[in-house]
């Protein structure tokens, strides 16, 4: 009987690992932005991290040449496959606000970034 409850128990953990262990990880998102007649590429890599239902982690941003602090990951939740979170980054311009939000889908973060007062924008990023 000793047995069978230590196999349930292992199995147990194995499950709760699998369902929050997909999110993770290292993602990577890269888009190309056109600013002053210039091709940039913006990249974002965000190291993130599950406990229960709370997502924690770091983003990293690279514009061009150009690599700022990365920042921590704020607010973040976890539910099922859903995920949303915020940064907070500040600029020489002020601070400014994102919220992520979207789904896990096989090796690919979808969603929408948008800065507070902005417009949503869709993106993606994928698992290294």
């Amino acid at each position: 009987m000793n047995r069978f409850f230590s196999l349930a128990a292992s199995s147990l953990l194995l499950a709760a690992s699998a369902l929050a262990g997909p999110i993770d990880g290292k993602w990577v998102s890269e888009r190309k932005v056109e600013r002053d007649g210039q091709s940039t590429t913006i990249v974002q890599t965000f190291e993130l991290k599950a406990e229960g239902d709370k997502l924690t982690g770091k983003l990293n941003l690279k514009f061009g040449d150009m690599e700022p602090p990365s920042v921590d990951i704020k607010d973040g939740k976890l539910d099922g496959n859903k995920f949303s979170f915020t940064t907070t980054m500040s600029t020489p311009n002020g601070d400014f606000k994102m919220s992520y939000s979207g789904t896990v889908e096989g090796g690919m973060l979808k969603g929408t970034a948008e800065r507070e007062g902005g417009q949503p924008r869709p993106f993606e990023a994928k698992k290294q």
